[in-house]
């Protein structure tokens, strides 16, 4: 599980048009190689992960569940490395808070599970690779947002 939050000097409407913008919010993603939606909820992704010498290609399905504009969303996912490594499953939470008219608290929390040789390489390594990979989505979210 990984749970964090951050704080953005824009207004809510603002940063929630960003992050449902998969045009705008797939440069963010490290290591993000492409983005497409599917329909108005569904979109595919394509990105590479460093892990160590291991260097991972990943096909990635989203899908939002629940939206409640301006608030909160809900999503679901599940990926499986190119070269057959292993399968993911995530669920994410991410709430939007109004601190005032130019500043928002986002808050967030995914829950992952494994499959394959991905979770018998070391649960503990991805897991540390992953946060990185948060933090310099949040720093790069931040510059591009503000």
């Amino acid at each position: 599980m990984f749970e964090d939050k951050f704080y953005v000097k824009f207004p809510v409407q603002k940063v929630w048009d960003f992050v449902l913008d998969p045009q705008k919010v797939g440069p963010c993603i490290p290591g993000c190689e492409k983005v497409e939606s599917v329909s108005e909820k569904e979109y595919d992704s394509v990105g590479r992960v460093k892990v160590g010498f291991i260097k991972m290609r990943f096909k990635v399905k989203t899908i939002i569940e629940e939206i409640v504009p301006y608030t909160f969303i809900r999503t679901v996912g599940h990926g499986s490395e190119i070269h057959k490594l292993g399968r993911f499953k995530q669920k994410t939470t991410i709430s939007f808070n109004k601190l005032s008219d130019d500043e928002t608290e986002v808050s967030y929390r995914s829950d992952v599970s494994m499959v394959g040789r991905l979770a018998t390489f070391g649960d503990r390594i991805i897991r540390a690779k992953a946060k990185e990979i948060n933090k310099e989505f949040v720093n790069n979210l931040k510059k591009k947002i503000e």
